[in-house]
C-alpha cells in the first residue's frame, strides 16, 4: 500500500510527488514524466526512455497510467514514407492545479459535513 503524507505534515514539507501521488495515485516516475512533458511540450517514447534511463516497457506502462488519469495525451505523427509514431503531451499544469483545488475543496466540504453529522452513542 502506498504511503500517504501524514495530514499533520506542514504543507511546506509536501512535494509535488506527494501531492500527485495522493491526488492521482501516481508513482514518482509517473510524476517525473508528467513534469518532463510539461517542460518539453512533447516527447516520444524513445525520448523518455533515454531521458529517464528506464526500460521501454516501464515507460509505456507509466504513459498508460498517465493517459488514463487524463494528465497526458498522445498524438499520432505520420512518417512520410509510411508508418507512424506517437508523441506524448501533458495537459496544461494550470488546468491540473485547478482540478486539484476543486477536488480538495469538495473533499474538505464532504469531510466537514461528515464531522458535523458524526455522533457517538454513549454506553448507558
Amino acid at each position: 500500500m502506498r504511503n500517504l503524507p501524514d495530514l499533520r505534515t506542514p504543507v511546506r514539507e509536501l512535494t509535488l510527488v506527494d501531492i500527485m501521488g495522493c491526488m492521482f495515485g501516481l508513482k514518482k516516475l509517473e510524476t517525473s514524466i508528467y513534469i518532463g512533458l510539461v517542460e518539453e511540450n512533447s516527447m516520444t517514447v524513445n525520448d523518455l526512455v533515454e531521458g529517464f534511463d528506464k526500460d521501454r516497457s516501464t515507460i509505456q506502462r507509466a504513459l498508460q497510467n498517465l493517459t488514463i488519469t487524463g494528465l497526458i495525451y498522445r498524438e499520432q505523427k505520420n512518417i512520410r514514407n509510411g508508418g507512424y509514431y506517437y508523441v506524448y503531451k501533458a495537459a496544461p499544469f494550470r488546468d491540473i492545479k485547478d482540478i486539484m483545488k476543486v477536488s480538495i475543496a469538495r473533499w474538505s466540504e464532504a469531510v466537514m459535513n461528515w464531522i458535523d453529522e458524526l455522533e457517538i452513542k454513549s454506553e448507558e
